[in-house]
């Protein structure tokens, strides 16, 4: 073998410098360190889409659910729409309405569907002769008694501690479901409005009437002691009740004899056609991670609640009232709930709430009053106001900066402690709003 063979051999066998060594390992980390960022870009990507996926579903949940349940509030049977007595002209639709008749032995307050609406005792009323349409200080005794109206819809307007009107208060969902203000699991979150709206729903066709005794066109699930409705277009009467398979009879001492089959006369049992419902954002414990609070949309449903979106952090209303004059005004609740008689802040100067309705389930020479909170009788619309977050952190920094209308049109950073108590944490922000016709307007 020649030297030539030799070298050629040895230099087979001697593998790479270390200058080669060295060059693939920084190709080689180049190479890793794109694909790291890759992935990590991949990643912040997917989870800030997924975030902003989840909130705009949420968005669009809680504003339907929100919806079909305003629509509905002040929902009556028959007639349920009143215009004014001269069309456009006079807006004195009060006296286009009437109300519901109460059996003197109705307790609204056994019932959670009812719970909240007034007993005979906390009816306001005012006599026909005075030119004041405040509350006299009469009252109702030893006989059947008026519904008025302004009962099915009742906002709330909260702060970081307290809500005016305040809840518990006649009108109001009062249900000790609806939780106290705080920040710990099982609370309800400060600077979050409260909304509370009645209507009816279902109803059985009345197909025979004998006293107090109704015949039914399908069956029931019989119950005693139920509170019940019968109305036709013209009278609609509440009382106590038994039911059979196909029958109710009432067990009222005032029970009208002037039902007609004729009006679509129909029977209701209170405690399952009768709806009170109320939204309001609640805190609770993230089941995903120990130690952190989350805020969530809350729907209470005769005294059912359930959770209904995650990541709700603000919930405002405004109410878009008719005034007397047929003006219109947008106000909070606390605003709607000042307004009586023929005005007051924050409409000076205008004529306030509409004439009261008529009632036949008045004494002689009195009518309902226009006290504090008339207003809520011509709510013909509502508009909704929700802040959502993506519930996990989804941005890189915790100062995303957001719009949420009620606080004006500026974007805004949100602050270490959000105003429902909570820490900010790396989320982003997105307001969700609709304006809601009230279909029942007025009510």
């Amino acid at each position: 073998m020649n030297n030539n063979s030799t070298y050629m051999m040895k230099n087979k066998n001697s593998g790479f410098s270390l200058i080669e060594l060295m060059v693939a390992m920084v190709i080689g980390i180049i190479v890793l360190l794109g694909l790291v960022s890759l992935f990590t870009n991949s990643s912040i990507l997917n989870k800030s889409q997924t975030g902003l996926a989840t909130l705009q579903e949420n968005g669009r949940y809680a504003i339907t659910r929100l919806k079909d349940d305003i629509q509905q509030a002040g929902r009556k049977h028959c007639a349920t729409m009143a215009m004014p007595t001269t069309l456009i002209t006079n807006w004195d639709q009060g006296y286009a309405m009437t109300t519901w008749t109460v059996d003197q032995g109705v307790d609204f307050s056994s019932h959670p569907s009812t719970n909240g609406l007034p007993l005979i005792n906390e009816i306001e009323l005012r006599a026909l002769s005075s030119t004041n349409q405040l509350p006299d200080g009469s009252s109702i005794t030893g006989q059947a008694y008026p519904l008025d109206p302004r009962y099915f819809i009742q906002g709330h307007e909260c702060s970081a501690s307290s809500c005016t009107p305040a809840l518990g208060g006649v009108g109001g969902d009062n249900e000790s479901n609806l939780r106290v203000i705080g920040t710990s699991d099982g609370d309800r979150a400060a600077g979050t409005d409260v909304l509370t709206i009645r209507y009816l729903n279902g109803g059985n066709r009345v197909t025979a009437i004998n006293g107090n005794q109704f015949t039914l066109s399908r069956p029931i699930i019989a119950s005693t002691n139920n509170l019940a409705m019968v109305a036709d277009c013209n009278t609609s009467y509440v009382a106590n009740a038994n039911w059979s398979s196909n029958s109710v009879v009432l067990n009222g001492t005032n029970v009208p004899s002037s039902f007609s089959l004729t009006s679509d006369t129909r029977a209701f049992d209170m405690t399952r056609d009768f709806k009170t419902v109320s939204y309001f954002v609640g805190i609770d414990n993230d089941p995903n991670r120990a130690g952190r609070q989350i805020s969530s949309l809350y729907r209470s449903e005769n005294g059912n609640v359930q959770q209904l979106v995650e990541g709700v952090e603000r919930f405002d209303v405004f109410y878009l009232a008719q005034l007397q004059t047929g003006r219109v005004a947008r106000l909070t609740a606390d605003e709607v709930q000042t307004v009586n008689n023929g005005g007051g802040k924050p409409i000076s100067g205008d004529n306030g709430c509409i004439l009261p309705p008529l009632s036949e389930s008045v004494p002689s020479g009195m009518q309902l009053a226009n006290g504090s909170g008339c207003l809520w009788r011509s709510i013909y619309a509502m508009e909704i106001h929700l802040l959502l977050n993506t519930v996990n952190d989804s941005s890189m920094v915790e100062d995303e900066v957001f719009i949420y209308s009620p606080d004006g049109d500026t974007a805004q950073t949100p602050g270490s402690t959000l105003t429902n108590g909570l820490s900010r944490e790396r989320m982003y922000r997105r307001e969700f709003t609709a304006t809601i016709p009230i279909r029942s307007y007025t009510l």
